[in-house]
């Protein structure tokens, strides 16, 4: 009963591990909005690279599921202009983490929000 505790707790701390990788990315995706289109035309979009650069934030505070080879990946990220929030969803396959228990994947996708404040219109 107590190594299913321990296993079950280490399922949660992945689950927000994969959240935390969502929230950084979506820190990063909103400092990722085309400024200058924002000022000439009102319109918000993203630059280019804002794929790679939310990937790269999700990463980067994956440290627990790294370790582990659980790798974590930017699925979606949008953009709501009239709240100006952020939100980016990760994916991950926790079932490594229990094989045993999770032979038919545990795929976990979390949002993470973040709200850019562009001033200047």
């Amino acid at each position: 009963m107590t190594a299913l505790i321990l296993e079950v707790g280490r399922l949660v701390y992945a689950r927000g591990e994969v959240a935390k990788c969502a929230d950084a990315a979506a820190l990063a995706a909103a400092s990722q909005v085309d400024v200058a289109e924002y000022r000439d035309t009102g319109r918000m979009v993203f630059l280019p690279d804002v794929y790679a650069v939310a990937q790269n934030f999700a990463g980067m505070n994956s440290s627990y599921l790294a370790g582990r080879s659980i790798p974590v990946t930017v699925t979606q990220i949008q953009i709501d202009p009239t709240s100006q929030v952020v939100a980016v969803t990760v994916a991950a396959d926790l079932s490594p983490l229990l094989p045993a228990l999770l032979q038919g994947g545990a795929h976990v996708s979390i949002t993470g929000d973040s709200q850019a404040r562009i001033e200047g219109r």
